[in-house]
């Protein structure tokens, strides 16, 4: 991964603060726009982590789980919105990671 770039897709103010730390960026303004550079994205050999830093809607966030699952490279990586009233229940990915867990835990 050392000759792979970092890649971050979201919106503006954190693309624009990534960007001066040197990392490229993409706008996102649309949830129709995500997913389609989101796949532009992964067919990108030289990228190896992407990092998404904006709300999702729940089909996004499925497809970004269903890809993690199944896919090795590249790295994703969603942001934390810390700015958001009780931000820890709101995230759907834990929040899964827990109920599977429960599921597991009660067979």
């Amino acid at each position: 991964m050392l000759d792979q770039k970092l890649h971050i897709l979201g919106y503006d103010d954190l693309v624009l603060m990534f960007g001066l730390l040197g990392i490229e960026g993409t706008v996102i303004e649309s949830d129709e726009s995500f997913s389609e550079k989101f796949k532009n994205l992964v067919r990108d050999n030289s990228i190896g982590m992407i990092i998404i830093g904006l709300e999702l809607s729940p089909i996004d966030l499925d497809y970004l789980l269903n890809f993690k699952l199944n896919n090795k490279q590249p790295l994703i990586f969603i942001l934390p919105d810390v700015f958001r009233y009780e931000f820890d229940k709101a995230d759907v990915i834990k929040n899964k990671i827990i109920d599977s867990i429960g599921e597991i835990l009660s067979k």
